[in-house]
């Protein structure tokens, strides 16, 4: 009659209820079946598998947080790896954001671009910014091409607009700001568009319909616009109807 080795009396399996007993049965298996490798309860040769087991287990167990703090995708991927990764990839770091936020910021800036060859177009850019958690619409200016006053029905004056066109800086009416992004991520940056016939080169981001108005957090202000500094043609500037709060 064939008897495995892990059914004789002096084997005492532990049926792998820890890791440590894992590891144990493992070895039990690879030992002959002679009395001189008995593992007794409370032995000397058992305890020293025991603590040799234990830096088994440990190094699995570090093997295993490395990789979840590798990539953002599980529970133990905490706030200090999320500040790591915001460092190593160029990401503004905002502790007072959600963690949950943040990972998907950093899966988002591990997948760009991907397999995406249209990455400069108005949807992967809506797209992008929508994945980092900013509730925005991109919207393309197209003939006959418009300022940001042509597309609400906010009345502006003409002097907070560069240029003959009527725009150009960063404006507020009625706590909605009317902001241009093209080369900085400061707060009300100066930059002309230029005449009319540059209006091409623009492009409207703000709430679902041309014309309405998006809300993002004030601490976000500038994570949203060096996201949108990265994305853009560098050519384009975007018109902003965002409300900051």
């Amino acid at each position: 009659m064939k008897v495995h080795s892990y059914k004789t009396p002096h084997k005492y399996p532990s049926n792998g209820s820890t890791k440590t007993d894992v590891l144990r049965d493992l070895t039990v298996e690879l030992y002959p079946t002679g009395r001189v490798w008995n593992l007794p309860e409370d032995s000397f040769f058992r305890k020293m598998h025991d603590g040799i087991n234990l830096s088994f287990v440990r190094m699995v167990d570090a093997c295993k947080l490395s990789l979840d703090s590798i990539f953002p995708d599980n529970d133990n991927f905490s706030a200090a790896d999320a500040s790591l990764w915001e460092y190593r990839l160029g990401l503004i770091t905002n502790v007072d954001l959600d963690l949950d936020l943040r990972k998907r910021s950093i899966a988002r800036k591990m997948g760009f671009p991907g397999t995406v060859k249209a990455r400069q177009s108005k949807s992967f850019i809506e797209y992008q910014l929508r994945l980092a958690g900013f509730d925005v619409y991109v919207h393309s200016n197209v003939k006959p091409y418009k300022t940001p006053l042509e597309v609400t029905n906010i009345s502006v004056t003409s002097n907070q607009h560069g240029g003959n066109s009527q725009h150009g800086n960063s404006s507020q009416h009625g706590g909605v700001s009317f902001d241009v992004i093209a080369n900085s991520i400061e707060s009300n940056e100066s930059f002309s568009v230029g005449g009319d016939d540059s209006l091409w080169a623009t492009f409207f981001i703000g709430g679902l319909n041309l014309g309405d108005t998006a809300e993002v957090p004030a601490t976000r202000l500038r994570e949203f616009k060096e996201l949108v500094l990265k994305l853009k043609p560098a050519h384009l500037v975007a018109f902003t109807l965002i409300n900051y709060k």
